[in-house]
Protein backbone atom coordinates (compact mmCIF):
# COMPACT_ATOMS: atom_id res chain seq x y z
CA UNK A 1 0.00 0.00 0.00
CA UNK A 2 1.28 3.48 -0.91
CA UNK A 3 0.17 6.62 0.84
CA UNK A 4 0.49 10.36 0.21
CA UNK A 5 -0.73 12.04 3.40
CA UNK A 6 -2.84 15.15 2.77
CA UNK A 7 -4.25 16.21 6.14
CA UNK A 8 -2.77 19.09 8.08
CA UNK A 9 -1.11 18.16 11.35
CA UNK A 10 -2.28 21.04 13.48
CA UNK A 11 -2.79 24.08 11.28
CA UNK A 12 -1.81 26.50 14.02
CA UNK A 13 1.17 28.21 15.63
CA UNK A 14 4.64 26.80 16.13
CA UNK A 15 5.35 24.01 18.57
CA UNK A 16 9.04 23.69 17.79
CA UNK A 17 11.10 26.84 17.35
CA UNK A 18 14.82 27.57 17.19
CA UNK A 19 14.37 29.87 20.17
CA UNK A 20 10.78 29.78 21.28
CA UNK A 21 9.05 31.81 23.95
CA UNK A 22 5.46 30.93 24.75
CA UNK A 23 3.55 32.96 27.32
CA UNK A 24 2.06 30.67 29.92
CA UNK A 25 -0.09 32.94 32.10
CA UNK A 26 2.36 33.96 34.80
CA UNK A 27 5.70 33.34 33.07
CA UNK A 28 7.33 32.67 29.73
CA UNK A 29 8.35 29.18 28.65
CA UNK A 30 11.54 29.22 26.60
CA UNK A 31 12.87 26.37 24.48
CA UNK A 32 15.76 26.15 22.05
CA UNK A 33 15.11 23.57 19.35
CA UNK A 34 16.23 22.76 15.80
CA UNK A 35 14.65 24.69 12.88
CA UNK A 36 14.18 21.62 10.62
CA UNK A 37 11.87 20.06 13.24
CA UNK A 38 9.88 23.25 13.69
CA UNK A 39 6.19 22.29 13.40
CA UNK A 40 7.31 19.03 11.77
CA UNK A 41 6.18 16.53 14.42
CA UNK A 42 2.48 15.67 14.00
CA UNK A 43 0.47 14.35 16.91
CA UNK A 44 1.04 10.65 16.21
CA UNK A 45 4.81 11.25 16.15
CA UNK A 46 4.94 12.94 19.53
CA UNK A 47 5.56 11.39 22.94
CA UNK A 48 6.52 7.72 22.87
CA UNK A 49 6.78 7.56 19.05
CA UNK A 50 9.10 10.54 18.70
CA UNK A 51 12.20 8.38 18.13
CA UNK A 52 10.42 6.35 15.45
CA UNK A 53 9.08 9.41 13.67
CA UNK A 54 12.21 11.57 13.74
CA UNK A 55 14.58 8.81 12.54
CA UNK A 56 12.13 7.79 9.81
CA UNK A 57 11.60 11.45 8.86
CA UNK A 58 15.35 12.06 8.54
CA UNK A 59 15.76 9.14 6.14
CA UNK A 60 12.62 10.04 4.16
CA UNK A 61 13.78 13.63 3.77
CA UNK A 62 16.95 12.34 2.10
CA UNK A 63 14.89 10.48 -0.48
CA UNK A 64 15.12 7.00 1.08
CA UNK A 65 12.17 4.69 0.56
CA UNK A 66 10.30 4.61 3.85
CA UNK A 67 8.02 1.69 4.70
CA UNK A 68 6.03 1.18 7.90
CA UNK A 69 4.85 -2.33 8.69
CA UNK A 70 3.28 -4.35 11.50
CA UNK A 71 4.72 -7.15 13.58
CA UNK A 72 3.16 -9.10 16.42
CA UNK A 73 5.03 -9.51 19.69
CA UNK A 74 4.38 -10.06 23.41
CA UNK A 75 1.28 -12.18 23.14
CA UNK A 76 0.05 -11.12 19.70
CA UNK A 77 0.33 -7.37 20.38
CA UNK A 78 0.64 -5.27 17.22
CA UNK A 79 3.86 -3.27 16.99
CA UNK A 80 4.81 -0.77 14.30
CA UNK A 81 8.25 -1.13 12.71
CA UNK A 82 9.81 0.60 9.72
CA UNK A 83 12.47 0.15 7.06
CA UNK A 84 14.54 2.54 4.97
CA UNK A 85 15.95 1.66 1.57
CA UNK A 86 18.60 3.30 -0.60
CA UNK A 87 19.23 1.62 -3.94
CA UNK A 88 19.77 -2.04 -3.04
CA UNK A 89 20.50 -1.49 0.67
CA UNK A 90 17.69 -1.92 3.23
CA UNK A 91 17.80 -1.49 7.00
CA UNK A 92 15.03 -2.24 9.49
CA UNK A 93 14.34 -0.25 12.65
CA UNK A 94 12.50 -0.54 15.94
CA UNK A 95 12.16 2.88 17.58
CA UNK A 96 15.74 4.24 17.50
CA UNK A 97 17.35 0.80 17.14
CA UNK A 98 18.50 -0.39 13.73
CA UNK A 99 19.30 -3.90 12.58
CA UNK A 100 23.05 -3.46 13.11
CA UNK A 101 22.30 -4.01 16.80
CA UNK A 102 22.42 -7.80 17.17
CA UNK A 103 19.66 -9.88 18.73
CA UNK A 104 22.16 -10.99 21.37
CA UNK A 105 22.95 -7.38 22.30
CA UNK A 106 19.24 -6.56 22.54
CA UNK A 107 18.61 -9.50 24.87
CA UNK A 108 21.60 -8.61 27.06
CA UNK A 109 20.42 -5.00 27.43
CA UNK A 110 16.89 -6.19 28.16
CA UNK A 111 18.15 -8.06 31.24
CA UNK A 112 19.70 -5.74 33.83
CA UNK A 113 21.54 -8.53 35.64
CA UNK A 114 22.97 -9.97 32.42
CA UNK A 115 24.03 -6.45 31.45
CA UNK A 116 25.92 -6.08 34.73
CA UNK A 117 27.69 -9.39 34.14
CA UNK A 118 28.98 -8.29 30.73
CA UNK A 119 29.98 -4.86 32.02
CA UNK A 120 31.85 -6.40 34.95
CA UNK A 121 33.80 -8.64 32.54
CA UNK A 122 34.65 -5.56 30.48
CA UNK A 123 35.88 -3.66 33.57
CA UNK A 124 33.13 -1.08 33.22
CA UNK A 125 32.26 0.44 36.63
CA UNK A 126 28.90 -0.72 38.03
CA UNK A 127 27.24 -0.50 41.47
CA UNK A 128 27.85 -3.38 43.89
CA UNK A 129 24.83 -5.67 44.00
CA UNK A 130 23.21 -9.04 43.30
CA UNK A 131 20.28 -10.58 41.45
CA UNK A 132 17.67 -12.77 43.17
CA UNK A 133 15.30 -15.19 41.43
CA UNK A 134 11.93 -16.53 42.72
CA UNK A 135 13.72 -19.25 44.71
CA UNK A 136 15.20 -16.64 47.06
CA UNK A 137 13.19 -15.76 50.16
CA UNK A 138 12.30 -12.21 51.12
CA UNK A 139 14.40 -12.63 54.26
CA UNK A 140 17.44 -13.66 52.21
CA UNK A 141 17.06 -10.59 50.03
CA UNK A 142 16.61 -8.27 53.01
CA UNK A 143 19.69 -9.71 54.72
CA UNK A 144 21.77 -9.12 51.60
CA UNK A 145 20.56 -5.54 51.48
CA UNK A 146 21.53 -5.06 55.11
CA UNK A 147 25.00 -6.42 54.33
CA UNK A 148 25.46 -3.77 51.63
CA UNK A 149 24.55 -0.98 54.00
CA UNK A 150 22.11 1.84 53.35
CA UNK A 151 21.17 3.55 51.14
CA UNK A 152 20.35 0.82 48.59
CA UNK A 153 18.27 0.28 45.45
CA UNK A 154 15.70 -2.44 44.65
CA UNK A 155 14.69 -2.89 41.00
CA UNK A 156 13.42 -5.60 38.62
CA UNK A 157 15.76 -7.12 36.05
CA UNK A 158 13.32 -6.50 33.19
CA UNK A 159 11.57 -3.27 34.19
CA UNK A 160 11.24 -0.23 31.95
CA UNK A 161 10.35 3.45 32.35
CA UNK A 162 11.34 3.17 36.00
CA UNK A 163 8.53 0.77 36.88
CA UNK A 164 9.31 -1.17 40.03
CA UNK A 165 12.48 0.80 40.75
CA UNK A 166 12.92 2.00 44.35
CA UNK A 167 16.05 4.10 44.83
CA UNK A 168 17.73 5.53 47.91
CA UNK A 169 16.11 3.17 50.43
CA UNK A 170 17.28 4.43 53.81
CA UNK A 171 16.19 1.92 56.47
CA UNK A 172 15.30 -1.71 57.17
CA UNK A 173 11.59 -1.04 57.67
CA UNK A 174 11.26 0.44 54.17
CA UNK A 175 13.33 -2.40 52.68
CA UNK A 176 11.09 -5.04 54.28
CA UNK A 177 8.02 -3.34 52.79
CA UNK A 178 9.45 -2.77 49.32
CA UNK A 179 10.86 -6.25 48.61
CA UNK A 180 7.51 -8.14 48.82
CA UNK A 181 5.76 -5.23 47.09
CA UNK A 182 8.01 -5.48 44.03
CA UNK A 183 7.92 -9.27 43.96
CA UNK A 184 4.26 -9.93 44.79
CA UNK A 185 2.22 -6.78 44.09
CA UNK A 186 4.13 -5.71 40.96
CA UNK A 187 4.82 -9.32 39.88
CA UNK A 188 8.53 -8.97 39.12
CA UNK A 189 9.99 -12.42 39.66
CA UNK A 190 13.67 -11.50 39.34
CA UNK A 191 14.96 -8.46 41.21
CA UNK A 192 18.28 -6.74 41.82
CA UNK A 193 19.46 -5.28 45.12
CA UNK A 194 22.43 -2.95 44.80
CA UNK A 195 24.27 -0.17 46.55
CA UNK A 196 22.81 3.27 45.96
CA UNK A 197 25.32 5.61 44.31
CA UNK A 198 24.85 9.32 44.92
CA UNK A 199 25.38 11.80 42.08
CA UNK A 200 23.74 13.24 39.00
CA UNK A 201 22.22 10.86 36.46
CA UNK A 202 23.24 11.34 32.83
CA UNK A 203 21.74 9.61 29.78
CA UNK A 204 24.55 9.39 27.23
CA UNK A 205 24.13 8.39 23.57
CA UNK A 206 26.94 6.61 21.72
CA UNK A 207 27.10 5.82 18.00
CA UNK A 208 30.07 3.88 16.66
CA UNK A 209 32.57 4.77 19.41
CA UNK A 210 31.52 8.43 19.44
CA UNK A 211 29.65 10.16 22.25
CA UNK A 212 27.07 12.35 20.51
CA UNK A 213 24.88 13.67 23.29
CA UNK A 214 24.18 13.65 27.01
CA UNK A 215 21.30 14.85 29.09
CA UNK A 216 20.70 15.18 32.79
CA UNK A 217 17.31 13.83 33.71
CA UNK A 218 15.98 15.66 36.75
CA UNK A 219 13.07 14.20 38.73
CA UNK A 220 9.76 16.02 38.43
CA UNK A 221 9.88 19.35 40.27
CA UNK A 222 8.24 22.74 40.53
CA UNK A 223 9.80 26.10 41.31
CA UNK A 224 8.01 28.29 43.82
CA UNK A 225 7.03 31.90 43.13
CA UNK A 226 5.69 32.81 46.55
CA UNK A 227 2.16 33.08 45.13
CA UNK A 228 0.93 29.75 43.74
CA UNK A 229 0.36 26.47 45.53
CA UNK A 230 2.26 23.32 44.59
CA UNK A 231 -0.90 21.98 42.96
CA UNK A 232 -1.18 25.13 40.84
CA UNK A 233 2.53 25.00 39.96
CA UNK A 234 2.08 21.39 38.78
CA UNK A 235 -0.81 22.54 36.61
CA UNK A 236 1.38 25.28 35.10
CA UNK A 237 4.25 22.85 34.56
CA UNK A 238 1.93 20.48 32.68
CA UNK A 239 0.93 23.36 30.39
CA UNK A 240 4.62 23.84 29.61
CA UNK A 241 5.07 20.13 28.89
CA UNK A 242 2.21 20.18 26.38
CA UNK A 243 4.25 22.59 24.24
CA UNK A 244 7.15 20.10 24.00
CA UNK A 245 6.51 17.37 21.35
CA UNK A 246 8.45 14.89 23.46
CA UNK A 247 6.38 15.47 26.61
CA UNK A 248 2.83 15.98 25.31
CA UNK A 249 1.72 12.58 26.66
CA UNK A 250 3.93 12.68 29.77
CA UNK A 251 2.12 14.85 32.25
CA UNK A 252 2.93 15.06 35.96
CA UNK A 253 0.14 13.06 37.59
CA UNK A 254 -0.56 13.70 41.25
CA UNK A 255 -0.45 10.33 42.97
CA UNK A 256 0.47 8.75 46.28
CA UNK A 257 4.20 8.91 45.52
CA UNK A 258 4.08 12.69 45.06
CA UNK A 259 1.92 13.21 48.14
CA UNK A 260 4.19 11.03 50.29
CA UNK A 261 7.37 12.79 49.15
CA UNK A 262 5.83 16.22 49.78
CA UNK A 263 4.77 15.14 53.26
CA UNK A 264 8.28 13.84 53.97
CA UNK A 265 9.60 17.33 53.16
CA UNK A 266 6.89 19.10 55.22
CA UNK A 267 4.83 20.17 52.19
CA UNK A 268 1.26 19.61 51.03
CA UNK A 269 -0.34 20.20 47.64
CA UNK A 270 -1.82 23.46 48.98
CA UNK A 271 1.54 24.70 50.31
CA UNK A 272 2.96 27.87 48.70
CA UNK A 273 6.74 27.50 48.24
CA UNK A 274 8.97 30.55 48.56
CA UNK A 275 10.12 32.38 45.43
CA UNK A 276 12.71 30.32 43.48
CA UNK A 277 12.39 27.41 45.93
CA UNK A 278 12.73 24.11 44.04
CA UNK A 279 10.37 21.40 45.33
CA UNK A 280 10.98 17.87 44.03
CA UNK A 281 7.90 15.74 43.42
CA UNK A 282 9.56 12.39 42.73
CA UNK A 283 12.86 10.64 43.36
CA UNK A 284 13.01 8.84 39.99
CA UNK A 285 14.15 10.94 37.06
CA UNK A 286 12.23 9.17 34.30
CA UNK A 287 10.74 11.62 31.79
CA UNK A 288 7.60 9.46 31.64
CA UNK A 289 7.10 10.13 35.36
CA UNK A 290 7.36 13.90 34.96
CA UNK A 291 11.14 14.26 34.78
CA UNK A 292 12.86 16.91 32.68
CA UNK A 293 15.84 16.76 30.33
CA UNK A 294 18.72 19.23 30.27
CA UNK A 295 21.49 18.90 27.70
CA UNK A 296 24.86 18.40 29.42
CA UNK A 297 26.98 17.20 26.51
CA UNK A 298 29.58 19.89 27.06
CA UNK A 299 29.99 18.80 30.68
CA UNK A 300 31.28 15.34 29.73
CA UNK A 301 34.93 14.80 30.62
CA UNK A 302 37.25 12.39 28.74
CA UNK A 303 36.88 9.96 31.66
CA UNK A 304 33.10 9.86 31.38
CA UNK A 305 33.21 9.52 27.60
CA UNK A 306 35.61 6.57 27.90
CA UNK A 307 33.29 4.77 30.32
CA UNK A 308 30.35 5.25 27.94
CA UNK A 309 32.34 4.00 24.93
CA UNK A 310 33.69 0.99 26.86
CA UNK A 311 30.10 -0.19 27.34
CA UNK A 312 29.82 -0.87 23.60
CA UNK A 313 33.06 -2.83 23.68
CA UNK A 314 31.85 -4.96 26.59
CA UNK A 315 28.54 -5.97 24.96
CA UNK A 316 28.96 -7.76 21.60
CA UNK A 317 26.95 -6.46 18.64
CA UNK A 318 26.06 -3.09 20.16
CA UNK A 319 27.25 -0.30 17.81
CA UNK A 320 24.84 2.38 19.07
CA UNK A 321 23.04 2.67 22.39
CA UNK A 322 22.23 4.78 25.41
CA UNK A 323 23.64 4.44 28.92
CA UNK A 324 22.35 5.71 32.23
CA UNK A 325 25.34 6.83 34.29
CA UNK A 326 25.63 8.25 37.78
CA UNK A 327 28.50 10.74 37.67
CA UNK A 328 30.60 12.15 40.48
CA UNK A 329 30.49 15.83 41.40
CA UNK A 330 33.88 16.50 39.82
CA UNK A 331 32.91 14.56 36.63
CA UNK A 332 36.02 12.36 37.00
CA UNK A 333 34.20 9.05 37.46
CA UNK A 334 30.86 7.35 37.01
CA UNK A 335 29.01 4.04 37.27
CA UNK A 336 26.66 2.51 34.73
CA UNK A 337 23.13 1.82 35.95
CA UNK A 338 21.57 0.63 32.72
CA UNK A 339 22.23 0.13 29.00
CA UNK A 340 19.46 0.68 26.44
CA UNK A 341 19.72 -0.73 22.93
CA UNK A 342 16.90 1.50 21.69
CA UNK A 343 17.11 4.67 23.78
CA UNK A 344 14.57 7.43 23.49
CA UNK A 345 15.87 10.41 21.50
CA UNK A 346 13.19 12.92 22.43
CA UNK A 347 14.98 14.45 25.41
CA UNK A 348 18.04 15.13 23.21
CA UNK A 349 16.05 16.45 20.24
CA UNK A 350 13.71 18.58 22.40
CA UNK A 351 15.49 19.30 25.70
CA UNK A 352 13.76 21.40 28.30
CA UNK A 353 17.01 23.31 28.68
CA UNK A 354 20.24 23.50 26.68
CA UNK A 355 21.31 22.72 23.11
CA UNK A 356 19.37 20.12 21.10
CA UNK A 357 21.35 17.25 19.54
CA UNK A 358 20.41 15.93 16.11
CA UNK A 359 20.71 12.23 16.97
CA UNK A 360 18.23 11.18 14.28
CA UNK A 361 20.67 12.54 11.69
CA UNK A 362 23.56 10.70 13.37
CA UNK A 363 21.72 7.37 13.16
CA UNK A 364 20.88 7.79 9.47
CA UNK A 365 24.47 8.90 8.80
CA UNK A 366 25.65 5.66 10.42
CA UNK A 367 23.32 3.37 8.44
CA UNK A 368 23.43 5.29 5.15
CA UNK A 369 26.74 7.23 5.11
CA UNK A 370 26.50 7.62 1.33
CA UNK A 371 23.50 9.97 1.85
CA UNK A 372 25.24 12.45 4.17
CA UNK A 373 25.62 15.06 1.44
CA UNK A 374 22.08 14.74 0.08
CA UNK A 375 20.17 17.95 0.76
CA UNK A 376 17.15 17.08 2.84
CA UNK A 377 13.80 18.60 2.02
CA UNK A 378 11.85 20.76 4.47
CA UNK A 379 8.72 18.70 3.83
CA UNK A 380 7.34 16.31 6.41
CA UNK A 381 4.64 13.63 6.23
CA UNK A 382 1.46 13.19 8.23
CA UNK A 383 2.25 10.28 10.53
CA UNK A 384 -1.37 9.95 11.65
CA UNK A 385 -2.73 8.96 8.24
CA UNK A 386 0.30 6.75 7.53
CA UNK A 387 -0.19 4.71 10.70
CA UNK A 388 -3.96 4.38 10.39
CA UNK A 389 -4.12 1.42 7.95
CA UNK A 390 -1.33 -0.42 9.80
CA UNK A 391 -2.90 0.06 13.23
CA UNK A 392 -6.36 -0.86 11.91
CA UNK A 393 -4.85 -3.98 10.28
CA UNK A 394 -6.28 -3.04 6.89
CA UNK A 395 -2.74 -3.12 5.48
CA UNK A 396 0.37 -5.02 6.53
CA UNK A 397 2.67 -2.25 5.28
CA UNK A 398 2.56 1.31 3.99
CA UNK A 399 5.07 2.90 1.60
CA UNK A 400 5.29 6.65 2.08
CA UNK A 401 5.64 8.44 -1.26
CA UNK A 402 9.05 10.04 -1.60
CA UNK A 403 9.30 13.82 -1.39
CA UNK A 404 10.59 15.81 -4.39
CA UNK A 405 14.38 16.01 -4.36
CA UNK A 406 16.41 19.20 -4.15
CA UNK A 407 16.20 22.52 -2.36
CA UNK A 408 12.80 23.58 -1.13
CA UNK A 409 11.44 27.14 -1.36
CA UNK A 410 8.42 28.55 0.42
CA UNK A 411 6.43 31.75 0.84
CA UNK A 412 3.61 33.08 2.97
CA UNK A 413 0.91 35.27 1.41
CA UNK A 414 -1.69 37.09 3.49
CA UNK A 415 -4.64 37.93 1.24
CA UNK A 416 -7.53 40.33 1.86
CA UNK A 417 -10.40 41.36 -0.37
CA UNK A 418 -14.06 41.02 -1.24
CA UNK A 419 -14.56 37.30 -1.70
CA UNK A 420 -16.15 34.32 0.00
CA UNK A 421 -13.22 32.83 1.90
CA UNK A 422 -14.28 29.20 1.50
CA UNK A 423 -14.49 29.47 -2.29
CA UNK A 424 -11.23 31.40 -2.44
CA UNK A 425 -9.40 28.80 -0.42
CA UNK A 426 -10.78 26.00 -2.58
CA UNK A 427 -9.48 27.90 -5.61
CA UNK A 428 -6.01 28.25 -4.02
CA UNK A 429 -5.89 24.57 -3.14
CA UNK A 430 -6.87 23.56 -6.68
CA UNK A 431 -4.21 25.81 -8.23
CA UNK A 432 -1.51 24.62 -5.82
CA UNK A 433 -2.21 20.92 -6.42
CA UNK A 434 -2.22 21.54 -10.19
CA UNK A 435 1.34 22.89 -9.85
CA UNK A 436 2.51 20.06 -7.52
CA UNK A 437 2.98 22.51 -4.69
CA UNK A 438 2.68 21.84 -0.98
CA UNK A 439 1.26 23.83 1.90
CA UNK A 440 -2.05 24.96 3.33
CA UNK A 441 -4.44 27.85 3.80
CA UNK A 442 -6.06 29.15 6.97
CA UNK A 443 -8.15 32.09 8.08
CA UNK A 444 -6.63 34.83 10.22
CA UNK A 445 -8.45 36.40 13.15
CA UNK A 446 -9.33 39.44 11.01
CA UNK A 447 -10.83 37.22 8.24
CA UNK A 448 -7.90 37.41 5.87
CA UNK A 449 -6.61 34.26 4.17
CA UNK A 450 -3.13 33.08 5.02
CA UNK A 451 -1.53 30.99 2.25
CA UNK A 452 1.58 28.91 2.94
CA UNK A 453 3.02 27.37 -0.20
CA UNK A 454 6.25 25.61 -1.12
CA UNK A 455 7.96 23.87 -4.03
CA UNK A 456 11.36 22.96 -5.47
CA UNK A 457 10.81 25.58 -8.14
CA UNK A 458 11.67 28.95 -6.61
CA UNK A 459 10.31 30.94 -9.55
CA UNK A 460 6.98 29.17 -9.39
CA UNK A 461 6.72 29.83 -5.65
CA UNK A 462 7.36 33.54 -6.17
CA UNK A 463 4.92 33.68 -9.09
CA UNK A 464 2.21 32.05 -6.99
CA UNK A 465 1.50 35.57 -5.78
CA UNK A 466 -0.07 36.19 -9.19
CA UNK A 467 -2.26 33.13 -8.66
CA UNK A 468 -3.41 34.55 -5.33
CA UNK A 469 -4.55 37.71 -7.13
CA UNK A 470 -7.27 35.57 -8.78
CA UNK A 471 -7.50 38.00 -11.70
CA UNK A 472 -9.40 35.63 -13.99
CA UNK A 473 -12.11 34.92 -11.42
CA UNK A 474 -15.01 36.84 -9.92
CA UNK A 475 -13.13 37.16 -6.62
CA UNK A 476 -11.85 40.65 -5.85
CA UNK A 477 -8.46 40.66 -4.11
CA UNK A 478 -7.54 44.04 -2.61
CA UNK A 479 -4.18 43.39 -1.03
CA UNK A 480 -1.47 40.70 -0.74
CA UNK A 481 1.31 40.78 1.83
CA UNK A 482 4.25 38.56 0.88
CA UNK A 483 6.58 37.09 3.53
CA UNK A 484 9.45 34.60 3.55
CA UNK A 485 8.31 31.36 5.18
CA UNK A 486 11.33 29.39 6.44
CA UNK A 487 9.48 26.56 8.14
CA UNK A 488 8.78 22.91 7.32
CA UNK A 489 5.60 22.22 5.36
CA UNK A 490 3.56 19.04 5.32
CA UNK A 491 3.54 17.15 2.03
CA UNK A 492 0.33 17.73 0.10
CA UNK A 493 -1.96 20.75 0.21
CA UNK A 494 -4.92 21.33 2.51
CA UNK A 495 -7.14 23.87 4.14
CA UNK A 496 -7.52 24.07 7.88
CA UNK A 497 -11.03 22.61 7.61
CA UNK A 498 -9.52 19.48 6.07
CA UNK A 499 -8.01 18.61 9.41
CA UNK A 500 -9.98 16.04 11.38
CA UNK A 501 -9.15 14.94 14.87
CA UNK A 502 -7.28 11.64 14.93
CA UNK A 503 -7.78 9.07 17.65
CA UNK A 504 -4.60 10.20 19.39
CA UNK A 505 -5.75 13.84 19.28
CA UNK A 506 -9.17 12.87 20.62
CA UNK A 507 -7.54 11.04 23.54
CA UNK A 508 -5.42 14.13 24.20
CA UNK A 509 -8.48 16.40 24.23
CA UNK A 510 -10.32 14.00 26.56
CA UNK A 511 -7.33 13.91 28.92
CA UNK A 512 -7.15 17.72 28.98
CA UNK A 513 -10.91 17.91 29.60
CA UNK A 514 -10.56 15.51 32.52
CA UNK A 515 -7.69 17.59 33.91
CA UNK A 516 -9.76 20.79 33.73
CA UNK A 517 -12.73 18.94 35.26
CA UNK A 518 -10.64 17.78 38.21
CA UNK A 519 -9.28 21.31 38.72
CA UNK A 520 -12.82 22.75 38.64
CA UNK A 521 -14.01 20.17 41.19
CA UNK A 522 -11.10 21.08 43.46
CA UNK A 523 -11.89 24.81 43.21
CA UNK A 524 -15.59 24.16 43.90
CA UNK A 525 -14.70 22.17 47.01
CA UNK A 526 -12.38 24.96 48.12
CA UNK A 527 -15.14 27.53 47.55
CA UNK A 528 -17.57 25.41 49.57
CA UNK A 529 -15.06 25.18 52.42
CA UNK A 530 -14.62 28.96 52.45
CA UNK A 531 -18.38 29.55 52.23
CA UNK A 532 -19.02 27.29 55.23
CA UNK A 533 -16.08 28.59 57.24
CA UNK A 534 -16.47 30.50 60.50
CA UNK A 535 -14.45 33.42 59.07
CA UNK A 536 -16.86 33.78 56.13
CA UNK A 537 -19.88 33.85 58.45
CA UNK A 538 -18.17 36.27 60.84
CA UNK A 539 -17.44 38.79 58.09
CA UNK A 540 -21.00 38.69 56.70
CA UNK A 541 -22.08 42.03 58.32
CA UNK A 542 -19.08 43.81 56.80
CA UNK A 543 -19.76 42.38 53.37
CA UNK A 544 -23.45 43.21 53.60
CA UNK A 545 -22.67 46.81 54.55
CA UNK A 546 -20.22 47.19 51.66
CA UNK A 547 -22.83 45.80 49.27
CA UNK A 548 -25.42 48.30 50.54
CA UNK A 549 -22.97 51.19 50.11
CA UNK A 550 -22.23 50.13 46.52
CA UNK A 551 -25.96 49.99 45.75
CA UNK A 552 -26.44 53.48 47.20
CA UNK A 553 -23.52 54.88 45.18
CA UNK A 554 -25.01 53.44 41.99
CA UNK A 555 -28.31 55.22 42.65
CA UNK A 556 -26.58 58.52 43.41
CA UNK A 557 -24.23 58.41 40.40
CA UNK A 558 -26.74 56.81 38.03
CA UNK A 559 -24.33 54.01 37.16
CA UNK A 560 -25.45 50.46 36.67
Amino acid sequence: MEVLPVRMAEGKGSTTLTEMKRNNNDHDVEYKWMPHLRDAVPTAGQGKRISTYTVALEGWRRGLQLTFYSVFEDGNKLKVRYSLKHKNKVHHFSLSMGDKVSKEAFEICDDKDLTKQYLAKGNVPIPQGNMFDPAASDEEIVNYGLSLGFPIVVKPTDGNAGKGVFANIQDEKSLREIVPHVRNDLNFSDIIVEKYVAGEEFRIIVVEDKVLGAMNRRPAFVTGDGVHTIRELIYQKNKERKINPHLTSRMIKIDKEIKDLLETNDYQLNSIPDDNKVVYLRQKSNLSAGGEAEDVTEQLTPELKKIAIDVGKAIPGLPHYGVDMIVSDDRSSGVILEVNSRPGLGGHLFPGKGEPRDLAKAIIDYYFPETKDIERTDLYFDFDSVLEPVKNRTASHVNVIKPPAGQFYSRKFIVSGKFESRHYRQYIRHEAIKRNMHGYTELTEDNKVRVMVGSNDEVEVIQFKDVCLAENTNMAVNDIEELVFNRPIQMGFATKEDHKLTNSEIRKVVAEHQEYKEELERLNKRYAQIYRSRAWRATYPVRATLHAIKQLLRKVTGRR
